[in-house]
């Protein structure tokens, strides 16, 4: 059997080489830990190297973790290196929870035939507040399917989140029947995996209710991850009832607010015929969802200023119900395939077992809005005659299949569809960094009617578009 040749190191010390003097893990929350962060250790030298000791300086204490050939620890001693050799160092972070935002630092030494070398290592680290779950529902299911579990914690009376820190929400925040929840100008709010915010029947969340945000400078409601990598990943939070719940009888009220990188941003149910709508966004961005932006179920939706941005199967679905959409811009260049319209209009399901429920639709109204995306046609039907099904589109640029077989729609109808263009490009400014402005030469510029700009004078920017209305949330 061959013998491994024998170790022989370098008795002189030898200077190391590493692929960074310093190493910089991105920003994190006190006691959430980071992403993980890579460096290489090389010996350039012809001869092997010993490295003695290789360690944290902070020691213990030291809020970051190193990880070197597989072992994790704080101190290691002893590690062959050959000639021409390198060896990967892994380092996270973890902050102390201690009521303070600061820079921390520290150092990973080396040591080698008496020769000390270092790594610097830095990151931010931010306090929090940090809303935790205290109860667990659970939904048996039929085997062999896993029963539904939901961890919440319960708001009752009338709350207002302060914003001098971030919040974190890990499970959902369930709002208490004639309770609400006042979210302000500001505000950022980060959920963990599969977390999200309940609004149950005869409880209100409000955000930016007083009009003191802008759509430059909104709340936000994100992922917990915050390195640059996970800006615009979708499917980061929203659990099983989605990101925003808001069950019957429950109320939302969003302004000068961005949801991002969630699964389902919104998710509506049903209102009592005759009631007004259950969920009003204005001057708003819903972006990057790997579901659908906004999922209704027979609720009243009501519009204005609303961009949806970006998601894997709808920007907008309704099944049965009202939707009002005044300016809005629903686009939809979702990077992975989807087969089916950013805008999906229903007055039936499918029951799965062969037969078809219905809701009516009684009203879907889109004025003076852009609907377009990646697909040959960003508006989708479905529909039978056993309810209501009642869809108008005035002022607006859609890309639609002007020519459908079945023909289960009519382009040249008016009123279906009122002073429209069809597929026509938008020419947006950067879909790619979340600007849904109009280049000069959009053909939706001067195309929207007066009375949706009636309705809504001021753009998400708060300019003025009485005169020569655009399509779409952003005036020109």
């Amino acid at each position: 059997m061959a013998c491994k040749p024998e170790f022989k190191p370098s008795t002189e010390p030898v200077t190391l080489t590493f692929s960074s003097d310093t190493v910089y893990l991105d920003t994190v929350f006190s006691s959430v830990g980071s992403s993980t962060r890579q460096m290489r250790i090389v010996n350039p030298s012809n001869q092997a190297v010993l490295i003695n000791n290789l360690y944290l300086a902070g020691g213990e204490s030291s809020p970051f973790r190193i990880n070197v050939n597989g072992e994790s620890g704080h101190h290691f001693a002893d590690i062959q290196l050959a000639a021409h050799d390198s060896i990967y160092v892994f380092v996270e972070v973890t902050a102390a929870a201690n009521g303070m935002s600061f820079l921390y630092t520290d150092s990973i030494v080396l040591l080698n035939a008496g020769l000390s070398q270092d790594i610097h290592l830095v990151t931010l680290a931010l306090d929090a507040y940090f809303h935790y779950p205290n109860q667990l529902l659970v939904i048996p299911q039929n085997q062999p399917n896993q029963d539904i579990r939901i961890p919440y914690r319960v708001l009752n009376g009338q709350t207002t989140w302060p914003t001098d820190k971030p919040h974190i929400i890990y499970g959902y925040v369930l709002i208490d029947s004639a309770s609400s929840l006042d979210i302000l100008a500001g505000s950022q709010l980060h959920f963990h995996n599969q977390s999200g915010i309940w609004v149950s029947s005869g409880g209100q969340l409000r955000m930016d209710a007083s009009n003191n945000g802008s759509y430059d400078n909104p709340i936000t409601l994100e992922g917990d991850r915050l390195e640059p990598f996970y800006h615009n990943i979708p499917g980061q939070w929203g659990g099983v009832l989605g990101g925003l719940f808001v069950q019957r009888g429950a109320n939302l009220i969003m302004n000068h607010t961005w949801l991002r990188n969630g699964s389902i941003g919104i998710r509506a149910d049903s209102v009592p015929q005759g009631q007004g709508p259950n969920v009003t966004i204005t001057n708003s961005r819903i972006t990057d969802m790997s579901r659908a932006g906004i999922y209704s179920g027979f609720g009243n939706i009501h519009m204005e200023n609303v961009v949806i941005g970006n998601s894997g199967l709808y920007g907008f679905y309704t099944l049965g119900g009202t939707v009002n959409a005044d300016h809005c811009s629903f686009v939809n260049h979702f990077p992975s395939a989807r087969n089916t319209a950013t805008i999906g209009l229903f007055n039936r399901y499918d029951d799965g077992m062969g037969s078809y429920r219905y809701r009516d639709l009684n009203q879907a109204n889109f004025s003076n809005c852009i609907i377009t995306g990646s697909n040959s046609s960003e508006v989708g039907f479905g529909h039978g005659n056993q309810a209501a099904f009642n869809t108008h589109f005035e002022g607006s640029l859609i890309k639609l299949n002007t020519n459908p077989s079945p023909a289960t729609y009519d382009p040249s109808d008016p009123n279906q569809f009122l002073n429209c263009l069809f597929n026509a490009d938008p020419q947006l400014v950067d879909i790619n960094q979340w600007d849904y402005a109009l280049d000069s030469a959009s053909q939706a510029i001067d195309l929207g009617i007066a009375p949706a700009a009636q309705r809504v004078p001021l753009d998400a920017l708060n300019h003025s578009r009485v005169l020569s209305p655009d399509a779409g949330a952003l005036e020109r």
